[in-house]
């Protein structure tokens, strides 16, 4: 199964949230042991690095996403995508070029916590983290 994971599901993971760290972690578990096939957009890596900056320092903050590309694919972005992205009819760009960079790599499912996201007109399924980890059961 193939993932694409947005910026709030790796955000739970690495800068936990007692109420989300928990599925999480275990999806970004199962990435790392080939459970599944985890990828995350280029553009998600530096909304991830600012915030893990603005809790850890830069030099903690590397190092996390340095040990993240270990776990997770990272799917590039250029131009075309990002004109794909802006006629997708969804007023948010950046979850628009996820749903784009997760058609690019043929993922199954988008997981984010984002409930718009979830609800939106995606071209791929977009769940929760609990919905997944159902549906890998």
């Amino acid at each position: 199964m193939r993932v694409v994971m947005d910026n709030s599901v790796v955000v739970d993971a690495l800068k936990p949230d007692p109420q989300f760290e928990a599925d999480a972690q275990e999806i970004l578990r199962l990435a790392s042991v080939k459970v599944i096939d985890g990828f995350v957009s280029a553009n998600s890596l530096t909304d991830i690095f600012y915030i893990l900056r603005k809790e850890h320092g830069a030099d903690k903050a590397k190092l996390m996403i340095r040990k993240l590309l270990l776990v997770l694919d990272n799917i590039g972005i250029d131009p075309a995508d990002c004109v794909a992205a802006l006629e997708k009819p969804m007023s948010d760009f950046e979850d628009a070029l996820v749903d784009v960079c997760a058609r690019k790599v043929n993922a199954d499912y988008i997981v984010s916590r984002d409930e718009r996201f979830i609800k939106a007109e995606t071209e791929t399924e977009v769940v929760a983290p609990r919905q997944l980890l159902v549906k890998l059961q």
